[in-house]
């Protein structure tokens, strides 16, 4: 998810990490300064949390976590951060309230200077800039710099909130909208009318307009219905769309088939249409070679997220197969054309992705004393255009703007006849369905083709020098690097002295398939955690630290700190040592406390 302010980005990662970036005038960045970010710049205090929804006002920012905990930063000048003061925050503050504390909240929205919170039993909170936008009124005079109850019609489901400059919407289940504020000069929510010959599908609101799609009851035609300061904009819709997004001057969504449509103001080219300052409605070319995932818009800024599938694994693998002249590549085929030339490969990496080619072309093949199987390739297939169906074999990808209609039809031909359909669906109707974390996932402590053996806990564990050089540089330095020299006696992988079977074998699936294995006990993940930094595999080390750091306690803080700072991990590191000086006394009467040598205990406390 992208939340837009009106001089601020947040981004919300799968992982429920935070990143922001923008101006940074009253710290809306929540990045504990108040200097401006170039780049998205991870929001460090918010890391022990899983963030499930981001909001963003005009110089504030709002963040629901999965336990149903509201936090918010920026410009409080209105009462817009919910915590009663009206200064501004630069870094993330949990809203403490004596009722909404004990609520859990499913859903939030951010108007320029206000706020909206669901609950889970269907109750709206609202805090902020006093107006009718707020749903409810006060009598002290700082009534509404906490959250408190707006007034809802009874027996409405709520089913999203959004709020803009001076407005709030309910979008119900039943498809109706209900508003408070300057556009119905109502101080309550009341239905608005002007949809009742409607289904509304989707709405969203900011700076003052708000966008809705919406479908007649009755001739079932769809239309998309923007409203600011009470000027309305209609147009009709004739495909199916799946994002939309607004912003005062200019609004744009998204369609079920990818193309992106603005219209608006361009004044500051947030249509992407050049030399014109306002724009009717306009599909944006420049990403129609794009998968874009959702849009979103800021006062002077459109958004596109884009869907880029990277194969991890293949851009690893892509390395062993390009480096055609490595002696010490692994390679055990060579593919040999009518010209004499030759292209390398891995059997172990064709038999897990395209069985049924290894089966009828390799498997009967003997080797040579190079211990290497040649393939004598038919006459009529060409070098380039084999290189591109192995090039898919390795990496899961293919540029398709690469390919002319000769190369294309034989990949189809080739794909359809070996029955790698997914390589054919690509090419025949563009779907892109992932394939290589299963491929390679058989392979995961398997003997065939197995060049290398562990032995952990007195249990054998079968690996793949290829696939094992490719994700670790420790690997590769042992097999392909400095240690390729050694004898093979002192060649054995190392281990650090308390690794695991369980804990060894999770390592090995995260080699094989790029996935990290859920629910298994904390203890493995903390064993994973040392072996990820052993073996230098970084980013598992940080999914390591993200699972673990969801389960660190006062009474496991000091254990837990001692293994991240050990081993690098400085995001659980710091983590532990907040939740430990949190309760400091209770803390240093745990065991975890007692483990530690005094100059450990020194720097915790320190």
């Amino acid at each position: 998810q992208v939340g837009a302010g009106r001089e601020h980005t947040v981004f919300l990662t799968d992982l429920g990490q935070l990143y922001s970036c923008g101006s940074n005038t009253f710290g809306q960045l929540g990045l504990g300064h108040i200097s401006d970010r170039g780049n998205p710049t991870l929001i460090t205090s918010l890391c022990m949390h899983r963030i499930i929804q981001v909001a963003c006002g005009a110089f504030f920012s709002l963040v629901l976590t999965e336990s149903g905990s509201v936090w918010s930063f920026g410009q409080g000048k209105e009462g817009q951060l919910g915590n009663g003061d009206t200064e501004f925050l630069i870094a993330p503050i949990m809203i403490e309230h004596k009722i909404l504390s004990r609520i859990r909240i499913v859903q939030i929205a951010a108007g320029s200077f206000h706020a909206l919170a669901l609950t889970r039993d269907n109750k709206i909170f609202s805090w902020g800039k006093k107006g009718a936008w707020l749903g409810r009124s006060g009598t002290s005079e700082r009534w509404n710099l906490k959250p408190g109850f707006a007034e809802i019609p009874s027996g409405i489901i709520v089913s999203q909130i959004e709020a803009n400059l001076l407005n709030s919407y309910l979008l119900t289940h039943d498809e109706k909208i209900y508003e408070c504020g300057l556009g119905n000069n109502s101080s309550v929510f009341i239905e608005n009318k002007a949809f009742e010959t409607f289904f509304v599908k989707k709405m969203v609101a900011s700076g003052s307009r708000a966008l809705f799609l919406i479908e007649n009851k009755t001739t079932k035609h769809w239309f998309l219905r923007a409203l600011s300061n009470n000027v309305k904009v209609e147009l009709n819709v004739n495909k199916p769309i799946t994002h939309i997004a607004c912003s005062t001057n200019h609004f744009m969504y998204l369609t079920a088939d990818g193309e992106v449509y603005n219209w608006g103001s361009n004044m500051f080219a947030q249509n992407a249409v050049p030399n014109s300052s306002q724009v009717s409605l306009t599909r944006v070319t420049g990403l129609k070679d794009r998968q874009i995932f959702s849009v979103q818009c800021s006062h002077e800024m459109s958004i596109a997220v884009i869907s880029v599938y990277k194969c991890i694994l293949g851009e690893d693998l892509k390395c062993s197969f390009e480096n055609q002249n490595d002696e010490n590549g692994c390679f055990d085929i060579a593919f040999i054309f009518e010209n004499g030339n030759k292209i390398l490969a891995h059997k172990v990496i064709i038999w897990a992705r395209c069985q049924a080619f290894f089966e009828q072309i390799i498997k009967t093949k003997e080797e040579n004393e190079n211990k290497i199987t040649e393939i004598l390739m038919e006459i009529d297939i060409k070098i380039e255009n084999f290189i591109n169906f192995l090039n898919f074999i390795y990496t899961d990808s293919i540029t398709m703007n690469n390919l002319d209609i000769e190369m294309r039809r034989f990949l189809i031909n080739f794909s359809e006849k070996y029955g790698l359909l997914s390589l054919r669906n690509i090419l025949t109707n563009g779907s892109k369905i992932p394939t290589m974390e299963n491929d390679l996932k058989k392979l995961l402590n398997n003997q065939i083709f197995t060049d290398i053996e562990f032995e952990i806990e007195s249990k054998k564990i079968y690996a793949h020098k290829v696939i094992l050089c490719q994700r670790s540089t420790y690997f590769k330095a042992k097999y392909q690097g400095a240690g390729k020299f050694m004898q093979e006696s002192e060649r054995n992988v190392s281990y650090p002295e308390n690794a695991t079977y369980d804990a060894f074998l999770a390592l090995l699936g995260f080699i094989y398939t790029d996935k990290l294995e859920e629910g298994l006990d904390i203890n493995i993940y903390l064993n994973l955690l040392e072996l990820s930094n052993f073996y230098n595999i970084l980013r598992l080390r940080e999914m390591c630290s993200t699972i673990i750091a969801e389960f660190v306690d006062v009474e496991t803080s000091a254990y837990v700190w001692k293994i991240a700072d050990e081993n690098g991990a400085i995001k659980l590191s710091t983590i532990c040592k907040n939740i430990f000086r949190a309760s400091k006394q209770i803390a240093m009467r745990t065991e975890a406390w007692e483990c530690l040598t005094q100059e450990q205990k020194n720097d915790l406390i320190s």
